[in-house]
């Protein structure tokens, strides 16, 4: 994992320039290219591909490349020999062979992006790039357009769930949601309105907690709410006790060098947090007073698992896709995996019966997939898609565990201003999946 990788998931911009915080690509700097779009549903783009499907030659040229000044292109040229010595003894090297595909298309270098994005829908992987903006001067083009169909393809529709309930406020932006089984009641934490609501089965929503800074993971263990709050200023782990909705205690790292993302609490009542921009992981200890951070660089850290016996730790990272860290010896390894499989821009991420629930999205087609582990917990032994291209999906993001059922939000509609829907709470039945 080199240090071009360390840029904070929550942090990058959309097409239209408004702040996109929960979804994140790879920095490749020095030379600055691209930050990256996740455009969940280019309606435009479908249009223009149901037109070129029809009359391929009517379909657009593709643009003039870009010329690069005698400073500039050393260090273009730099950059790609470094990703292609990554893409070499990168675990996954489909996200690697994207980003190579994304730095071209950074240097205006259109023959040789498409020549990488052929290569990327090849290796049907998943990943779609109709949603990145890194190749929105590529939308129409003939060449363009049959990638795209060859992804399609290779990443059909899957359904298996069903609605669970919606909630009416549908401008809360909800990145994570949290269940209570004593109370039996679903608690969701806006982005952009930092606040905490409790919801029942049948949509009924009450508000929690509110004044917080933009609310992203959030977890109940026993009596209380853990939840992760970013601002300008700090990132907090808070405490809230569930029946007073009172602040407990919160332990706050100062500065703007940290972005708290998601947690996952332990039986014993350790709690391990992913810090994006921070590309860190912290943990809160039984009765501790701070927050201290574990060995090593997790970078672009976002969902995060405990195995069943609190022995293993998993973190989705980029570009490795899940690192495994054994939390008595603290050594970090990628995860096993098989040949093909992309783990890139995984976002919600749980632990259920020997495998891993894990939401793709960003420039994977999103998806909800299950990663079945090997018996040393430490590989994916094999997988499969349980969600994919649901109509419903706009935004979707986290879910979480209620036994053998995970509820999910389908769309969180964190790229829209206007015009929102009620948010769709999904239900996927875990049962005889081995």
């Amino acid at each position: 994992m080199g240090s071009a990788y360390a840029v904070p998931r929550r942090v990058f911009r959309r097409v239209d320039g408004a702040g996109c915080p929960h979804c994140f690509a790879p920095s490749t700097q020095p030379c600055a290219f691209i930050p990256i779009v996740a455009a969940r549903h280019a309606k435009s783009r479908l249009l223009t591909l149901a037109i070129c499907v029809a009359a391929l030659p009517a379909c657009a040229q593709l643009p003039a490349s870009g010329a690069w000044s005698s400073t500039d292109r050393p260090l273009f040229q730099a950059e790609i020999s470094r990703v292609e010595k990554l893409l070499a003894s990168a675990p996954d090297k489909a996200a690697v062979t994207y980003l190579l595909a994304r730095t071209w298309a950074a240097g205006k270098q259109w023959p040789e992006t498409i020549e990488w994005l052929r290569k990327v829908a090849n290796r049907k992987a998943g990943l779609d790039p109709s949603r990145d903006s890194a190749f929105a001067e590529l939308s129409g083009t003939r060449e363009f357009e049959e990638i795209l169909a060859v992804v399609r393809e290779a990443t059909p529709a899957v359904s298996h769930s069903s609605v669970a309930f919606q909630v009416a406020e549908g401008d809360l932006v909800p990145e994570s949601v949290a269940y209570d089984p004593k109370g039996g009641r679903f608690y969701f934490g806006s982005i952009p309105k930092g606040k905490v609501v409790r919801c029942s089965r049948s949509g009924d929503c009450t508000e929690f907690a509110r004044g917080l800074g933009v609310v992203l993971g959030l977890k109940v263990h026993g009596q209380g709410l853990w939840l992760l709050s970013n601002s300008d200023t700090e990132s907090a782990l808070i405490h809230y006790d569930l029946a007073s909705a009172r602040v407990v205690r919160k332990y706050s790292v100062a500065g703007a060098g940290h972005n708290f993302n998601d947690l996952a609490v332990a039986a014993t009542g350790d709690i391990y947090l992913t810090d994006t921009r921070g590309a860190a992981v912290w943990r809160l200890a039984p009765g501790a007073d701070k927050l201290t951070k574990l060995p090593g660089q997790f970078e672009a850290a976002n969902g995060i698992a405990l195995s069943s016996d609190g022995r293993l730790l998993y973190v989705s990272v980029f570009p490795d896709g899940i690192d495994v860290v054994d939390l008595k010896t603290q050594a970090v390894t990628p995860i096993a995996r098989p040949a093909g499989l992309c783990l890139a821009m995984i976002d919600g991420l749980y632990y259920h019966r020997g495998a891993l629930i894990a939401i793709q999205n960003g420039f994977m087609s999103p998806r909800v997939v299950r990663f079945a582990l090997t018996h040393d917990r430490r590989g994916i032994e094999r997988f499969e898609v349980l969600e994919r291209r649901n109509p419903l999906f706009d935004g979707v993001t986290t879910g979480v565990l209620v036994g053998n059922e995970f509820f999910y939000m389908a769309n969180i509609q964190d790229e829209k201003k206007s015009g929102f829907h009620p948010i769709t709470i999904l239900k996927l039945s875990l049962t005889g999946r081995a």
